[in-house]
């Protein structure tokens, strides 16, 4: 009996496990994570210098795990399938800002799509990513 019970309660945790899905990318420098449970669907991103610290991303508002870098921002977050989606008139860093900008990862294609206006002009960023 002890070893049906065993058995049932590990298969309830396989069973649980399998509704998930999780993609990591690499992109250039950056990470970005794709993590769908059941039908929710959360997006993280992390620095090339600290992989192991992750935060939500799309940057929609500055909050504890972002604030170190992030001073303000204006953005909104379109999630469609696998292709993410920001678009901010004004995002802040710790050492400068983008206007009318958009960032969009397909964790399908595995490709990165960046464009913005900065100080220094429009800056345009297009990568293929890896799968990690």
């Amino acid at each position: 009996m002890k070893k049906v019970l065993i058995s049932l309660v590990i298969s309830l945790f396989l069973i649980s496990n399998s509704f998930s899905e999780t993609i990591i990318l690499k992109c250039r420098k950056n990470l970005y994570k794709y993590v769908k449970d059941g039908n929710e669907i959360k997006t993280y991103s992390a620095s090339g210098k600290k992989k192991d610290v992750w935060w939500e991303w799309p940057k929609i508002k500055v909050q504890d795990d972002n604030k170190h870098f992030l001073k303000f921002t204006d953005a909104e977050a379109i999630i469609d399938g696998f292709v993410v989606t920001e678009k901010f008139n004004l995002i802040k860093w710790n050492n400068g800002e983008a206007k009318n900008g958009r960032t969009i990862v397909d964790f399908k294609n595995k490709t990165y799509d960046g464009k913005a206006m900065t100080s220094k002009g429009i800056w345009k960023k297009k990568v293929k990513c890896k799968l990690q």
